[in-house]
Order: structure tokens, then sequence, then C-alpha cells
């Protein structure tokens, strides 16, 4: 399940150029490597496994797409802790997404930077799942439905796997963002220094970009990955759920390094 091969990914640029963005005079390969070598390692599977917030962000990820096929998000959310409006917006279920994940993330008594990018990925997944719903099957001049009427759409073979495919890419992304910063400077020259500030934005929109094109790997795992279970998500067991998320971020690490899955 997973490793269905889908070839060599079409990406904008390759990872060696999106990373050479960064920093200006330093080898693009000695970059690359050095960066994907130091975020796999802060990304361990240990790490992972250990990370309340982490761990509680992938539970809720799957919990939203389980409350969708119930046909009752509101409702099944309610049991999952997350006590929403009757007409809850987007807004509103991503501010008590966070919540709990920074709650989660307090019992270990420390903020992690694993938790907080893990929980802006869970938000940012949220509103293109929700863009992506609206753009798919709103035409201009019909009524704007509520975005509760859309959280039930979550559930989809389609909906899910990009729910997934956005957790993965921008967690990753936030993640490899954080690492260039700590190892940029000590791979320049000593003549050269990172770029300006707007160079800079444009290099982290390219790495987010890039992350985003990898994460089809992600899609199409979590595809077969929903379709194993008939498109049920509620026989996932919580031990299921937290393999899943170790494996997004393997598979992302893999298709980085590689440029296949």
């Amino acid at each position: 399940m997973g490793h269905t091969r889908i070839g060599r990914l079409n990406r904008t640029r390759q990872w060696r150029e999106v990373a050479a963005l960064y920093c200006a005079g330093a080898d693009p390969t000695q970059v690359a490597e050095a960066v994907l070598n130091a975020a796999e390692g802060g990304f361990h599977e240990n790490r992972l496994s250990e990370d309340f917030g982490y761990q509680k962000a992938i539970w809720l990820l799957v919990q939203m797409g389980i409350a969708a096929q119930s046909g009752n998000f509101h409702e099944h959310m309610e049991k999952c802790g997350i006590h929403l409006s009757p007409n809850a917006s987007v807004q509103e279920l991503n501010a008590k997404l966070a919540q709990a994940v920074i709650r989660s993330n307090w019992e270990q008594g420390v903020k992690s930077d694993i938790a907080e990018f893990a929980k802006s990925a869970l938000q940012n997944a949220v509103l293109s799942a929700v863009d992506m719903e609206r753009g798919q099957i709103e035409l201009p001049g019909m009524p704007t439905r509520q975005d509760i009427s859309i959280f039930n759409n979550f559930g989809s073979r389609e909906n899910f796997a990009e729910l997934n495919r956005r957790f993965a890419s921008e967690f990753m992304a936030r993640g490899i963002e954080s690492y260039l910063a700590k190892i940029a400077p000590n791979l320049l020259g000593k003549n050269e220094k990172v770029m300006s500030t707007h160079e800079m934005d444009a290099a982290y929109e390219a790495i987010r970009l890039h992350c985003y094109e990898t994460g089809v790997v992600e899609k199409d795992y979590s595809d077969q990955w929903l379709g194993l279970h008939k498109y049920k998500l509620k026989d996932m067991s919580d031990k299921l759920i937290k393999n899943h998320g170790t494996f997004l971020v393997k598979k992302m690490f893999k298709a980085l390094r590689y440029g296949k899955d």
C-alpha cells in the first residue's frame, strides 16, 4: 500500500535549485544535502511519535475525514473535543483545531517546533480543502454555502487525499525553512551573505511550491490508504493513525531526496 510507482515527479524546479535560491554563493548540492539531512534528523520517527502536538494534529486530520463520512461533521467533532457552533466557519474550526494541538503539546511541558509546524500545516490543509471544494461546485451567481456544509465533504476520496497532501507539504516546507535558516549561514562563503528579505520570501515560496508538487506522492498514498479500507476511515485504529502520520513524513523525505516515491 502506498508504494505504487508514479515515476519521476513533474516539478517546476529540482530540489538543489530550490535550496540554492536561499543563499547565493553556497554550493547548491551541499546546501540541498545538508538541509535534508538536518531536517530528516529533526523529524526522526521517534520524535514524531513522541510529540503530542504532532500526533494530535494527525489524529484530528483523520477524525475530520471520519466526521465527514459519518454524515454529521459537527456531532463527531464534538466527541473529539472540538466544540463548534451550529454554523461554524472555517476560521472557527481552525481556531479550535489549533487550540487542541497547543494543549496537547503543553502536556509534554514544553513547546516544540514540530507541534507548531503541525498546527500551521493542519490549518493550511483545512483552508485549502474548503477553497478547493468551493471551486469545484460553486459557480458565479450561486448562493454561497455555509462552511459547515463543506466540512461534510472532507471524507470523500479526493478531498481526504488532498487534505493529507496539503498537511504533509506545508509541514515539510515549514521544517525545511527552519533548518535552512539555521544551516545556510555556515555554508556561505566569507564574502557572501543571505539575500534580501524580498529574495528570501521568493525562496520560501519556491520551497512551499516544491513541497506541494512533491506532495503528489502523499495524495497517491492517502488515496490508496482510503481505498484499502473501502473508503471508510472509521476503521482506522489509533495505532494505524499514528503510523500514518510517521509514514507521511518519511515518504516526503524520500521523494524530496530522490525525486520519486
